[in-house]
Order: structure tokens, then sequence, then C-alpha cells
């Protein structure tokens, strides 16, 4: 009789769990082709998902603070690797390398001839891209020049909304979020590497018990989207300019 309770409790708590969607935290640069992703897994069976798209600092203060997140994926490496040698989460693995384009709608896309105006770019203190687009400005010698004229969205997602607006007129942005919203090829065009640090991306697993299995069964799905992160604009780990750590 006491076996028989255990396995009944035992089997309503996977069900309780597998019923809670699985909770991830998102770069924004990442969170359009999520979407897609995370849609064709729910399709193909897999448990809810709720996703959350921000910056990746941000996200990095809340996982400290406790935040009930299951999967982290990062803009960046350095941050999921601090997460784990502080001893929260597991497992920081390469998934991606990010790219940095120059989106101006109404006008050629020329990083030494930018329209007049504003020049959109993610906040540099907690968005990878944002500090890889600080980098792209000062090795083109365009720093000086425009300083004055950056606005600073919280993220690379509102980076793209002021541009999409109409508030700012050219902006640094994700490859990935222009391909995913299927703009013009002649109204932006990717930065050279050799301008930025390789935005290698990274993830972590944060769940556990019960829940990591829902996880790991995500990362699964995820791990077999190799040519939708491609299409979107990434560069995969091990390919030219993406030195996986």
């Amino acid at each position: 009789m006491r076996f028989l309770l255990t396995t009944a409790l035992l089997s309503l708590t996977l069900h309780t769990q597998a019923a809670e969607p699985l909770r991830i935290a998102v770069a924004a640069n990442l969170l359009p082709v999520m979407e897609r992703i995370t849609h064709d897994y729910q399709q193909h069976g897999g448990q809810p998902v709720q996703l959350a798209g921000g910056s990746s600092g941000a996200f990095f203060e809340q996982i400290r603070r406790g935040a009930p997140f299951d999967l982290f994926f990062s803009a960046d490496a350095e941050r999921p690797q601090q997460l784990v040698a502080t001893g929260i989460g597991q497992g920081a693995h390469s998934y991606a390398c990010g790219r940095l384009a120059l989106w101006t709608p109404r006008h050629r896309p020329d990083l030494n001839a930018l329209p007049a105006g504003k020049l959109a770019i993610a906040q540099p203190d907690t968005a990878p891209y944002g500090k890889a687009a600080l980098q792209a400005l000062e090795r083109s010698g365009q720093l000086q020049a425009v300083q004055p004229r950056l606005v600073y969205a919280q993220d690379i997602g509102q980076a793209y909304q002021f541009v999409s607006s109409g508030n700012a007129p050219a902006g640094l942005v994700a490859l990935s979020q222009l391909r995913a919203s299927q703009i013009p090829a002649g109204q932006y065009a990717a930065l050279a590497d050799t301008l930025y640090r390789p935005l290698l991306q990274k993830r972590i697993l944060l769940a556990t018990g019960t829940r990591a299995a829902l996880a790991e069964d995500f990362l699964q799905f995820f791990e077999a989207q190799q040519s939708t992160l491609k299409n979107a604009g990434y560069i995969l780990p091990g390919e030219p300019g993406c030195a996986a750590e």
C-alpha cells in the first residue's frame, strides 16, 4: 500500500511539473528565432514554454537573486560562466556566435556615411551587442564623431524598435533580428567581423530535479535546430569566426 501511494504521489508531482511552462530567459538578439523554435517544439509535442526576452546583464542579476528560470540563453559567454563558477546552474555550452549589422531603412547602409540624426545601440554595460557596437564604432574610427548622437536602448530588441519606429534613422542591431523580420537586404549591411570581438553566446541549465529533465528535453530539440540558427545569420560553434571555448 505504501509503495502504491508513493508511486501515485510521484506521478502526480511529475504531471504537475510538466503542466507548468518551461521558463527560459533569452537574450534579446535570439528572441525572434527562439519564438520560432519553441513554436515548433510545442507543435511536436513538447511541454509549454514561457519565454522572457531582455538584456543578458539584467537576466544575470535576476538569476543571481533567485529568479526561477529553467534555462538561460545569454548573448555572451562570460555571464553564464560566472554563474556556474558561483554554483548557479551547470553546463555553460556555446550555441552560436552573433553578428552585428548596420540598419538604415531610408539610406544606403555605410558605417562611414551614416545618416544625420540618432544612432541606436544597446546599452554597453548590460548588453553584449551594445559593447560590440561601441567596439565597432571605435575600430572604424567613427566613435568620436557619432558619440553625441548615440541613443542607448536597454537591450538590442529595443535598439531594433528605435529604428523600426523611425525614432532613430540608423542603428547597430543583431543580424538575426533583421533576418527574422525579413527586412530587405538593401536596408542593412552586416559589419565586418574584424570590427568587434566575436559574440560567442552560451547557455546554461538552471533547473533542478524533475524540471531539469524537462529542460534537457528542450535542449535536445534546440541542438537539432542548427540550420535555423544559421539561416538567421548566426555562426555556429566551430565554424570560422566562432571558436567554441
